[in-house]
């Protein structure tokens, strides 16, 4: 059934290897039936409706799969085909009254398996919609009943039920293990993340312990230069380095539930003007100016000042500058509401494609993306930037336009909001 490679992620979420099996099962079983209906019944006039609808469920998802590598468009084909040929059999066996009415219930099963709550839902819709179907051809004396006219009731439903337990229960064993294989994995995925996590901080404390030692000792033989620009700048770097390395620390331990984030009133306006001096060698390297506009405003936010400065908002405007192109101009303002300060930042770049923007925040999608001047990323920034600002009780909004609109410029707008300390 499938002939080109699928990555785990895409298995993992899709459930290749639920359809896989569904799809051989209903294969299997509708032809029981339909052999049934040949070779016991004789009643060769219902073949051309029968096999029809088992050779589009037979060609119809492998197609889909192999030509167009689309696991939902596979998975609506199965359900809907599979469904279509059950209410049929249905039907031609008494409806309600037939012997195998209860394998309706398989149908938001399996819709729920493969499309998940909205399958499940669209399941239990078309059930309903079967049923009162089948009712009002029974308050009308309407459509077949070949069971009654050429079969054994009492032996069909015996039938029924014994090739509806099988396949209930191979499909719920082959679910359940498939969860808890699943499971196995992303315990092992987050063991594994923990371990390196552990490791990098260990390092790089290491690593940094000898670079302030290292600095000490070259401040103190140039101690009678003139100037120290240079040291300086590379002092606080170490020294916010260090600050962030002891702010993620802490973040493990908050949402290991160990402690609490300590939230501070924190100025906003000596933030913007750290990301903004920090901002501007790469800005200026790229031939784009940032424009800082803040209000007189005295503007005081809960926060944690490593955390919003270095992770949040340097972000923020690491990825203004990388999706601009040169000459571009970054607009980074601030101004305050009546219990809120609000930090925008508006790049004129390129913009975001819809199909990122709707898992911007996403871990488990891949948004990165190179900039214009082929800068590499992670993918792992906004939804970092989305989770500390939640943490320090903001929000995060963001805006984006390929092309210029008369409502939004060309490029990314993306709007903070932090509460003000209340004095």
């Amino acid at each position: 059934m499938l002939k080109r490679p699928f990555t785990a992620e895409e298995a993992q979420q899709k459930r290749l290897h639920y359809l896989k099996a569904i799809y051989l099962i209903v294969l299997a079983v509708s032809s029981i039936y339909i052999l049934k209906f040949n070779f016991e019944y004789h009643l060769h006039q219902y073949n051309p409706t029968l096999l029809t609808s088992w050779l589009l469920t037979a060609i119809i998802p492998p197609v889909l799969l192999y030509y167009f590598r689309s696991f939902f468009y596979s998975a609506v084909s199965v359900c809907l085909f599979a469904t279509t040929l059950l209410m049929y059999l249905l039907y031609l066996s008494g409806g309600v009254d037939a012997p195998g009415i209860f394998w309706l219930s398989a149908v938001p099963l399996v819709w729920a398996i493969l499309l998940q709550v909205v399958g499940a839902v669209s399941g239990y819709a078309v059930v309903l919609g079967c049923m009162a179907w089948f009712w009002y051809l029974k308050g009308i004396n309407a459509g077949p009943n070949v069971i009654a006219e050429y079969g054994n009731y009492a032996y069909e439903k015996s039938f029924n039920v014994i090739t509806f337990l099988t396949f209930s229960a191979f499909t719920t064993h082959h679910f359940i293990r498939g969860e808890e294989k699943l499971n196995r994995k992303l315990q092992e995925q987050n063991n594994d993340v923990e371990n390196l996590l552990r490791v990098l901080l260990h390092d790089i404390a290491n690593t940094l312990s000898t670079m302030t030692y290292n600095l000490i000792k070259a401040r103190e033989e140039q101690e009678n230069l003139p100037a120290h620009n240079e040291l300086d700048k590379i002092e606080r770097a170490v020294e916010d380095i260090n600050n962030l390395l002891t702010q993620v620390r802490h973040l493990k331990a908050v949402k290991d539930g160990k402690t609490e984030m300590p939230l501070k009133p924190v100025s906003l306006a000596i933030v913007l003007n750290e990301v903004f001096e920090k901002s501007e060698p790469m800005a200026t390297q790229k031939g784009i100016k940032i424009a800082l506009d803040l209000t007189r405003d005295k503007m005081v936010v809960h926060g944690e000042k490593t955390i919003l400065s270095n992770v949040v908002l340097l972000n923020l405007m690491n990825n203004a500058v990388k999706f601009s192109h040169p000459g571009n101009r970054i607009d980074l303002r601030a101004y305050s509401t009546e219990s809120s300060a609000i930090i925008e930042i508006q790049d004129y770049g390129i913009g975001i494609p819809d199909d990122l923007m709707e898992n911007l925040f996403s871990l488990n999608s891949a948004t990165t993306r190179v900039g214009t001047q082929g800068e590499k990323g992670t993918g792992y920034g906004m939804p970092l930037v989305r989770e500390y600002l939640q943490m320090m009780g903001g929000s995060i909004q963001v805006s984006s336009r390929e092309v210029d609109h008369k409502d939004h410029p060309r490029g990314t707008k993306v709007i903070l909001k932090m509460p003000l300390v209340t004095q």
